[in-house]
């Protein structure tokens, strides 16, 4: 028997999960829409199908998919799941098998069982195909119509290990550009960098290691160079064995920071350091004539969501992020950047 959601904040108000997937054919519009605007616009996020196993942490509800097709000045809606391995096992046995992030919360009946993620977090259309993306699993087709799972995408086979939730898709040639964190199959410093044409087909693949194992949940790319971002957002499994948190907060590490030339290699990776801080997603980046690249983050103090290495929350009051300006002078012979704070 389902059992009630917990009153926790992210699972309440605007959080709440929709406990049914449904279809409207013919929409009600209050005033006209018109009909030249023809399309799709499809939304994806966290839609856990039953109350959590152990602590709820948002990034591992179930993935659901909604769409919104206009066409001929009408309009539709159907939401789905995301038919994952998970998402099939728990409705199966009508209660949730897996815990947010340690394996050591899942249910006996699925130990040591390798999944396709919960494709919850972006979605994308690239190459002629509906992605569902979760940072640390292959993307997951849907049909962009039925939004029928179809399952992973490995490009043919080529793809290795994770892709990115936020890939950048490149506006003048159509290339999709993305990182994968962990990358060797476990919690790891071990990373890839992968360029798919517009077309589908995976162009290239990189691999290397960055300073720490980190949660990278974002990066930046320029039209001449790939930013990587490696904060002290920790993730250890051995902590976790010990019963301390998987991902955790750890400043003393300090931020790290990887320059690449779109036109070389990670071979060719010029790293710079900072103090610690956290930015899960960048809002705009460009390079300068004089060799400078300017990024324009939202930078928290602390890393919200998750708690220190000892196990101990985060200060909420650090859990406020801010518009902040990296510059990076590749002709310095520094490994500095400076922050430049834009707003409050």
């Amino acid at each position: 028997m389902a059992q009630p959601f917990p009153k926790h904040p992210q699972l309440r108000g605007g959080f709440a999960p929709l406990q049914m997937e449904c279809d409207v054919n013919d929409l009600v519009i209050e005033g006209e829409m018109p009909k030249e605007l023809n399309g799709s616009f499809y939304r994806n996020g966290p839609n856990p199908q039953f109350a959590p196993r152990g602590g709820y942490h948002w990034f591992s509800g179930d993935g659901m998919v909604h769409a919104l097709h206009l066409e001929d000045g009408r309009a539709r809606y159907r939401n789905r799941w995301v038919r994952t391995i998970k998402w099939h096992k728990e409705r199966a046995a009508g209660r949730a098998l897996f815990g947010s992030f340690n394996p050591l919360d899942n249910d006996e009946s699925v130990a040591g069982l390798h999944t396709d993620g919960v494709a919850n977090t972006n979605i994308i259309w690239h190459g002629g195909k509906l992605l569902a993306l979760e940072e640390g699993h292959a993307p997951f087709e849907l049909d962009p119509h039925t939004l029928e799972s179809i399952g992973p995408h490995f490009y043919g086979g080529a793809l290795r290990g994770p892709m990115t939730a936020h890939p950048k898709i490149d506006p003048e040639n159509g290339e999709m550009l993305f990182f994968g964190y962990n990358a060797n199959g476990s919690i790891s410093e071990h990373m890839t960098f992968s360029v798919v044409d517009q077309s589908g087909n995976l162009l290239r693949s990189e691999a290397f290691k960055a300073p720490y194992a980190a949660m990278v949940h974002d990066f930046v790319v320029t039209r001449d160079h790939v930013i990587f971002p490696i904060m002290p957002l920790t993730g250890s499994l051995e902590r976790a064995m010990r019963g301390g948190p998987v991902y955790a907060w750890e400043p003393e590490k300090g931020t790290q920071i990887g320059v690449m030339p779109r036109n070389g290699s990670v071979q060719d990776l010029q790293w710079f350091r900072g103090e610690a801080s956290y930015v899960f997603h960048p809002m705009n980046a460009y390079g300068t004539a004089d060799g400078k690249i300017v990024c324009d983050v939202c930078e928290y103090p602390q890393a919200p969501l998750f708690p220190h290495a000892d196990g101990t929350p985060g200060d909420p009051k650090k859990a406020l992020a801010t518009l902040a300006r990296w510059t990076f002078d590749l002709n310095a012979q520094t490994d500095q950047y400076t922050v430049e704070p834009l707003g409050d």
